[in-house]
């Protein structure tokens, strides 16, 4: 066994010699980024140590290695300096640093040795208990902070590690992990589950002996990620003594579908809850960052054994409703990710979100945005109105599986078929830019159908007639840098753009068929020239123009008082004088 040994590791060795030559040579090709390989093993047996994790300290530089304890590290040479620390870490082994010039100079075959171990193996049935949950794995209220999805652009999904802190009791036996999942675009999930102490609020050290090591099996579904369940039972993971513990998850390692080359959206979601914060870090020896107002959804299931003298209170459950009613802040994040319903239409389907009751009110966004750019005029307007927010055909929510360029026209069908499938036969609109493009076509093409319109920064025709330079500028350049990536994600980008530079084509004139009333309305610096808007103004009969003084195209956003009660005003019926 022991010749087996070495002999497996002198081939090792030269495999590492041969990669360290013709790495040499990537690196000079590689200006921007280069890749050390090297692989991990165990220091008593010699044979490969999968899953470590590999990290440069306080950076966002590392990876973990595979099943075969092989690891590419991918580093941008000009980030590290020759003070920096390289260290290998995993659960029941001692860490291993190294100084980034010396692991430069070695054969890259890192040897961990075990560790103590830190909790007590034990039989669960053996200590039968009340059985608890601490944390949460569902909400009906979800939000996905941008930040967890962000990646430096030389790095990988290997290593990305997010965290909650849950109070728990000083005795508990763990039986089961919950938690939700943003899981596209991959066919397989290598996940590892860590348990730290905590330390000023973040997690600390790990104190578990053991890795916790799973798969999940990847989804293209679209919608609201489902919550996935892990048997802790076979772990056998005690934990005496501590009042509160950070529950984490990792990613290990991914296996993309087939053709998908776009940088993932792996990640834990979270609900809103002002007075909790998660964490994460994108590479294991990265600093642990917050998110303020923010709570992963994970939870713990557990066997808690309490003693006579222990009177630990439970933590409240969050009521979401409260928090939402108290906190303006993050009633603005649930829109677009409350639950709502989905309606088919051609090769694709609409994707909308209802509040409030009386006659129904359409709410169109602009390009590339979604429901949530309307967060300051839902809850006003449906105060007066059943409002019905859209995520236009391959935006926000919805789906679009076609393959040909955008058009307005193709926009104002999908609403034609939403109404129809919600048994309304007339509405009021309110469209912003693209929205406000769409609503004009609708109008045109389905002048029964409208009850009032309202047109926030809309235009008849591409170019710098219609729209300022500058913009026409940034949508080339943003079009110019998509069009040779073939990725899914990339493609639709990059038709948004088109839709900027390329449409709408509306005749001025045939706006003189618009018989319904018409609040034309846009910011006094708004990216639509002031000559259009008044164009388009002048060519609708019964319309009014609101040009709103200091403001910009973002006036809903910015300046929500005056924009709200402009669009009340005129969609609200006129009161009678007594």
């Amino acid at each position: 066994m022991r010749q087996s040994i070495l002999s497996f590791r002198s081939t090792l060795r030269l495999i590492f010699l041969f990669i360290s030559v013709l790495q040499t040579f990537g690196n000079n090709a590689r200006a921007q980024s280069n890749i050390l390989k090297g692989i991990t093993i165990d220091g008593q047996s010699g044979l490969p140590l999968p899953y470590v994790s590999i990290g440069i300290k306080n950076k966002p530089i590392g990876t973990v290695s595979d099943s075969l304890g092989q690891y590419s590290l991918s580093y941008p040479p000009a980030d590290l300096v020759e003070r920096d620390s390289i260290f290998f870490s995993a659960v029941g082994y001692k860490r291993v640093k190294m100084d980034w010039n010396a692991f430069l100079r070695t054969e890259r075959i890192i040897k961990l040795n075990q560790s103590p171990q830190m909790l007590e193996m034990v039989d669960i049935k053996a200590k039968p208990g009340q059985i608890k949950s601490y944390g949460r794995s569902n909400a009906s209220i979800i939000f996905f902070p941008a930040m967890y999805k962000d990646l430096p652009k030389h790095s990988d999904e290997k290593g990305r590690e997010q965290a909650t802190v849950l109070k728990i009791d000083q005795n508990v036996f763990l039986r089961k992990l919950s938690f939700k999942i943003n899981r596209r675009t991959f066919r397989k999930i290598k996940v590892r589950m860590n348990i730290y102490s905590v330390k000023e609020g973040l997690p600390d050290q790990s104190i578990l002996h053991k890795d916790v090591v799973f798969d999940i099996v990847g989804t293209t579904e679209i919608g609201m990620p489902n919550t996935q369940s892990i048997d802790l039972r076979p772990y056998q993971i005690n934990i005496q003594g501590r009042k509160e513990i950070a529950v984490s998850l990792a990613i290990l390692d991914l296996e993309p579908l087939p053709g998908e080359s776009t940088q993932s959206a792996f990640f834990i979601p979270s609900f809103p809850g002002p007075l909790r914060s998660s964490m994460y870090r994108i590479k294991g020896e990265a600093p642990w960052q917050k998110v303020s107002g923010s709570h992963l959804l994970i939870a713990l299931e557990a066997s808690s054994i309490k003693s006579g003298k222990e009177n630990i209170a439970d933590s409240p459950p969050d009521d979401e409703e409260e928090m939402i009613q108290t906190n303006p802040a993050l009633k603005a994040l649930i829109y677009g990710n409350n639950q709502g319903k989905r309606i088919k239409v051609d090769k694709g389907e609409i994707y909308y979100e209802s509040y409030g009751k009386g006659s129904p009110l359409f709410l169109l966004h602009g390009n590339n945005e979604h429901i949530n750019s309307f967060r300051e005029q839902i809850e006003p307007l449906s105060r007066h109105f059943s409002v019905i927010a859209l995520d236009t055909r391959g935006q926000g929510n919805s789906i679009n599986n076609r393959v040909s360029p955008y058009t307005y026209e193709q926009f104002a069908e999908d609403l034609s078929v939403v109404m129809d499938s919600l048994s309304i036969k007339k509405a009021s609109l309110l469209g912003w830019s693209d929205g406000g493009n769409t609503a004009l076509i609708f109008a045109l093409r389905h002048p029964k159908k409208i009850e009032k319109l309202v047109l926030m920064g809309a235009n008849l025709f591409p170019g710098s007639d219609a729209i300022k330079e500058d913009v026409i500028e940034s949508s080339k350049n943003r079009r110019d840098s998509l069009s040779k990536r073939v990725d899914l994600e990339s493609q639709n980008q990059m038709r948004l753009a088109d839709l900027v530079l390329k449409e709408p084509h509306i005749n001025a004139e045939d706006l003189k068929h618009i018989v319904t009333p018409v609040l034309v309305v846009a910011g006094e610096f708004d990216v639509v020239k002031k000559p259009h808007t008044m164009l388009i103004h002048s060519h609708i009969r019964n319309s009014k123009l609101e040009i709103l003084p200091g403001s910009d195209h973002y006036a809903p956003l910015k300046d929500p008082t005056v924009f709200n009660k402009i669009v009340l005003d005129f969609l609200l019926p006129v009161k009678s004088e007594k």
